[in-house]
């Protein structure tokens, strides 16, 4: 451990034991002509109103908070939009600026500059409320969301259009963090960690979900998507650095809750009468880390325009990312129509499951992973959907489902009905040459529900539901199989390694228990099971390989 790491770790458990004891929560409260602005500590004791709000002001929409001048910051869009400021008990209470549209969301950098969204446009003015900068304006139709501050690094991030993404203080130089968000209604962020969190919220999602600064390593983090009716309610999301707490509130529910940031340890802080629309600290915006990912003392965006390389153009230099703009060396590529409206059902409320044949040449082919594309309707419970492969049954028209000859992990597909976000799970099987056939189907197909887009190119595909019937066949589906390295034969459990746990599973399949996918006792592949498999197995296994 480096001192710089040491010192940064000591500082940061020194914060957190201080934090703990000082931080208070603030968040306002809303309810026609009846809004108020109220605090509780973050084990959710002591809660206390702080002030009521004027009757005219009854919708607040987002809060942050500035300690060097003790005030509240918040926009309300009651009647027209305005931002508003006042101390914590209320005093001073001032409308710094009006503007037009509908105001979301406040965020402040060092200077003080408000940062925050209407309709379209994301705005920035003077911490006296003077100088309104439209430093954003969609090219879409729908909304962009409440921005967040890093000032440390000098960034602003944003929801835009089923995207997040970032851009200077002065709105230039926009970075893509990941094109497959439906709404990210709030944004929070872990710098130290390379993390990104966000609420995504609309009428067929409300969940907080996490992914890495260059968009990969997506993961939810909380998940109320199940009980979506109309609409999300999650409205806003902090991250407590100092604490390593993440705090959200939801106005359907009326609550606000607490959870470590890989969200664990989830407990509920706040019930409330009215509705909480938004979160700050009393420690004011968390403090980033520098944005420096190989820690060499230089912030990102300078090593890039000195020269780093960053192919994929997201601000994150390529030797931080593990394998930036991967060129897949691909066996399949059968496109993705994402612009078209009527993709193959996956999963309820038929609890479809799609099969999309392919043919084999005579060389053979190691698989090592697979690609689809579409989007997910509705997370559900997260556990999205798997690929399986199968032999054909010998009529070329079906496949034989009673051998499994491989199984994909769990993979999700994203949000973001016209565009494309391919999503990839491993998926090992060497295949000879004939017809094989991909099965998709959810893992908890009861719960699952998406979308897989059409393909420009490929065989015909099916469909069956729980009835047990086959559709007639039409588009193939968008897929793409990846070339894998060689499997090695010895590696009879597909574990990756060559051990005595690949002995004992080959002994297994070959006194007649079941075999690990793709695998069968008839180790020479000549037929028979007899001891030449078992002479066959050994000399692999002798062999390493």
């Amino acid at each position: 451990m480096t001192m710089r790491t040491f010192a940064l770790l000591s500082a940061v458990g020194l914060a957190a034991t201080t934090a703990t004891a000082q931080t208070e929560i603030f968040f306002p409260e809303y309810e026609f002509n009846n809004a108020v602005m109220s605090a509780v500590r973050p084990d959710g004791t002591n809660r206390r109103q702080l002030f009521a709000l004027p009757a005219a002001q009854w919708l607040p929409i987002g809060l942050t908070y500035r300690p060097s001048s003790g005030r509240l910051i918040w926009v309300d869009s009651a009647s027209g939009s305005e931002v508003v400021s006042a101390t914590t008990s209320g005093a001073g209470l001032t409308t710094l600026r009006t503007f037009a549209g509908f105001g979301k969301g406040a965020s402040l950098d060092a200077q003080g500059r408000i940062f925050f969204a209407a309709d379209t446009r994301i705005h920035r003015v003077n911490a006296d409320g003077s100088g309104l900068v439209t430093l954003f304006t969609s090219a879409g139709q729908f909304p962009v969301h409440p921005p967040r501050v890093d000032a440390v690094n000098g960034h602003l991030y944003f929801g835009d259009d089923g995207r997040i993404v970032r851009t200077d203080l002065n709105g230039q130089n926009l970075k893509v963090i990941t094109n497959a968000v439906s709404q990210a209604r709030a944004i929070t962020l872990d710098i130290a960690r390379r993390h990104i969190y966000w609420a995504d919220v609309d009428t067929i999602s409300d969940h907080i979900a996490r992914s890495n600064l260059d968009g990969s390593d997506f993961t939810i983090i909380a998940d109320n998507s199940i009980s979506v009716v109309q609409s999300g309610g999650i409205n806003d999301v902090l991250a407590d650095l100092a604490s390593g707490r993440l705090y959200y509130a939801d106005d359907l529910s009326d609550t606000i809750w607490a959870m470590d940031l890989d969200g664990s340890n989830k407990s509920l802080l706040v019930t409330s009468a009215r509705s909480p629309v938004g979160i700050a600290l009393s420690t004011g915006e968390p403090q980033q880390a520098l944005n420096d990912c190989n820690n060499n003392g230089i912030h990102d965006d300078i090593d890039i325009a000195n020269g780093a390389p960053d192919c994929d153009n997201n601000g994150v230099p390529d030797s931080c990312q593990t394998n930036p703009c991967p060129t897949l060396d691909l066996l399949i590529d059968q496109g993705s129509n994402a612009i078209a409206t009527d993709g193959r059902a996956l999963g309820t409320e038929s609890q479809w499951q799609i099969f999309q044949p392919f043919d084999v040449p005579a060389e053979g082919w190691t698989i090592g992973a697979i690609g689809i594309d579409g989007y997910t309707v509705n997370y559900h419970d997260g556990s999205g959907f798997i690929a399986r492969v199968y032999p054909d049954n010998g009529t070329f028209t079906r496949p034989d489902e009673s051998q499994v000859l491989a199984t994909s992990d769990p993979f999700n597909l994203r949000f973001n009905t016209f565009r494309v976000n391919w999503v990839y799970s491993p998926l090992r099987v060497t295949l000879p040459e004939g017809r094989f056939w991909i099965r998709l189907e959810g893992v908890d197909p009861q719960a699952f529900f998406a979308s897989v887009n059409k393909g420009f190119s490929g065989l015909q595909s099916f469909s069956r539901g729980v009835s047990g019937t086959f559709t007639a066949p039409t588009s193939p589906i968008a897929l793409r199989l990846i070339r894998g390295e060689p499997i090695c034969p010895a590696d009879f459990d597909n574990d990756g390694f060559v051990d005595f746990f690949d002995f004992d599973a080959f002994a297994a399949c070959f006194e007649g228990s079941a075999c690990p996918q793709g695998r069968s006792a008839d180790f020479d592949g000549d037929g028979f099971i007899d001891f030449f498999d078992f002479d066959a197995f050994v000399a692999a296994f002798e062999s390493g390989c």
